[in-house]
């Protein structure tokens, strides 16, 4: 007789993960077991596992899988010896069946994101929080960001708005069908925050990022839900001229493209996401590639293992591949660092190009010289 796999809950209790508290529909929110969670942020944590299907995510470091596969990455086992371990030797994992959720074509989503987001406000709250990081009125308007909206009649008028301009809302993440006393209409998913557009390279918004009041980030997606779709975890392009460099979020890629004085970003959707990136480069063209993940690559392990796979998976499709850091008393993030050099806080930072001393100097632009020390 097969031996029913355990739900979810029981899986993590097993496992030492620490809730944090119940996300949206059958979704529970965990600290990142592989340890990407700020631990200054002791009530945040960005690792979502929905009980229904299994799967799991973290929308800070991008780690996937399911509760299988998260259960033998951290015992160190193989998935045959997980599931009899979990006591499913004759049941293995299996999602319920349903129809797949197809994405819209990239085209229509970003018809329909654009057109949704120049009916947005963005609040006085998030406009301070990207004046806080360095971004200008300009930019701020010019890239898209704007708020959530949480009233449930705006939300509805919203949609019904971008069916009529825009058509069929069926497979763009983050709206779905929803069934009322009246019949069916569409809404989509509102978290407390503001939206960052994720680009492709011809500029084109290919998803929604939400960044969370509460802290962290989740992709604006519905899989799972009625006509909706995942998101996926595509990379985000700011364009620019030069050496490309390959950041962790497409706000901090953002933030650092402004500052920099227009040096190209990409921001991927976390350490674990970066399955895309080669493929974008090739389309970039690109061959130089600084990657700059934040500064606890010294502290923590699993995202140092992270950046040195990342790196060693580009060179072996033929890019110039390169680690960039800094001292991590400058800040944890690429952005944090060339905001201190941008305010004037600093007037020069000598980073480590793999090993290498490189320091930038603010002057009217920011200027790099080889082999300096820091003044």
């Amino acid at each position: 007789m097969a031996t029913a796999a355990p739900d979810a809950m029981t899986i993590a209790q097993k496992l030492g993960l620490r809730f944090v508290k119940n996300g949206p529909g059958d979704e529970t929110i965990f600290r990142c077991p592989f340890g990407c969670d700020d631990d200054s942020r002791p009530n945040e944590g960005h690792f979502y596992i929905n009980a229904r299907t299994t799967t799991c995510y973290c929308h800070k470091c991008g780690w996937k899988g399911n509760l299988l596969t998260l259960y033998a990455e951290l015992r160190k086992v193989d998935p045959r010896a997980a599931r009899s371990e979990l006591g499913a030797e004759d049941e293995p994992f299996r999602p319920p069946q349903r129809s797949p959720n197809l994405m819209a074509p990239v085209e229509h989503r970003d018809r329909v994101y654009r057109t949704f987001l120049s009916v947005l406000n963005l609040d006085a709250e998030h406009k301070s929080d990207l004046l806080r990081r360095g971004l200008d009125e300009s930019t701020i308007f010019k890239r898209g960001y704007r708020s959530v909206p949480q009233d449930p009649p705006l939300r509805w008028k919203a949609a019904r708005f971008l069916i009529q301009r825009c058509g069929s809302l069926e497979g763009v993440p983050g709206f779905y069908l929803r069934e009322g006393k009246k019949g069916s209409y569409w809404d989509f998913l509102s978290p407390k925050g503001y939206f960052v557009p994720v680009r492709d390279p011809w500029g084109r918004i290919q998803a929604l990022k939400v960044r969370l009041d509460s802290g962290g980030y989740i992709w604006f997606s519905s899989e799972g839900r009625p006509k909706g779709s995942s998101s996926g975890s595509p990379p985000h392009y700011t364009g620019g001229r030069g050496p490309v460099y390959v950041t962790e979020g497409p706000l901090k890629a953002d933030v650092a493209h402004f500052l920099s004085g227009g040096a190209p970003f990409i921001g991927t959707g976390g350490v674990h996401a970066t399955k895309e990136v080669p493929e974008l480069l090739k389309l970039l063209g690109a061959s130089d590639v600084l990657v700059a993940f934040d500064a606890d690559q010294f502290t923590n392990q699993n995202v140092r293992r992270a950046l040195q796979d990342f790196i060693q998976e580009l060179k072996k499709c033929g890019f110039r591949a390169r680690s960039l850091s800094w001292p991590q008393n400058l800040g944890k993030g690429i952005d944090d660092v060339l905001l201190r050099l941008y305010k004037r806080e600093v007037t020069s930072v000598t980073f480590l190009i793999d090993g290498v001393p490189v320091t930038v100097r603010r002057t009217v632009t920011l200027e790099v010289a080889v082999g300096r020390g820091v003044r």
